[in-house]
């Protein structure tokens, strides 16, 4: 653990809350999410439901997603992009996004690990 002075995070924006994932991808893109180390609290489920296309579902709905950043790390070359498809997170609470290489949609490599932050408003005001 850092043994440092952090500061709390400022936003102009009311209730703004943070939620991390990591998921591990295996054979044909299949994802599991991780949850050892507290590394994805929040996070109810990760599906695939095609080629390169997850859904994400929280487990509380939030007033709005404010940002999504997906990283894919990988330990080979992959040019692959992570593109926001949709978001229900006030509703059904799922975000959706897309893995490509070069406007294909494309599963990353087993032994991949996608990295999610998502910033969500928690408040109607």
């Amino acid at each position: 653990m850092a043994n440092r002075n952090f500061n709390r995070k400022q936003a102009l924006d009311k209730e703004i809350k943070e939620i991390y994932a990591k998921i591990s991808i295996g054979a044909t893109g299949a994802p599991t999410l991780v949850t050892a180390n507290t590394a994805s609290l929040g996070v109810a489920s990760i599906s695939r439901t095609s080629a390169g296309l997850y859904v994400l579902t929280l487990q509380d709905a939030y007033v709005a997603l404010r940002h999504l950043a997906v990283q894919i790390q990988t330990p080979t070359a992959e040019d692959l992009v992570a593109n926001l498809v949709s978001e229900t997170v006030a509703t059904t609470k799922t975000v959706t996004f897309r893995c490509t290489a070069a406007g294909v949609a494309t599963d990353p490599a087993s032994g991949d690990t996608i990295l999610v932050l998502l910033q969500l408003k928690n408040s109607s005001v």
